[in-house]
């Protein structure tokens, strides 16, 4: 967990938020908490698509979406991007070494 310019907690990592959901750190409304499960099963989705394919997608509004992303210490999706984008990496950098030691 970090610390944001404003003084808010921020999630670090993808891991981090994972915690925070699981420990009850952060308690998330049902459609918020509908939209985080969505987020853990496909990262890709938080990662690359507009708030509105998001929304459709996970069967939450728009503004639910731009909650989760503030309830993350975010000023909006783009910054909240930077979580699901980083795990992405790790998680092809991951499989890209399994890969070549085999």
């Amino acid at each position: 967990m970090s610390v944001s310019e404003d003084g808010t907690n921020r999630a670090a990592s993808f891991a981090d938020l994972k915690r925070w959901v699981a420990g009850r750190e952060i308690v998330l409304p049902p459609q918020v908490k509908k939209l985080a499960a969505a987020a853990f099963a496909h990262p890709e989705l938080l990662a690359f698509e507009s708030a509105n394919k998001i929304a459709a997608q996970t069967g939450v509004s728009k503004t639910t979406v731009a909650r989760f992303a503030r309830l993350l210490g975010n000023r909006n999706l783009k910054e909240a991007r930077r979580i699901f984008r980083d795990e992405l990496r790790r998680r092809n950098k991951w499989a890209s070494g399994r890969k070549s030691s085999s």
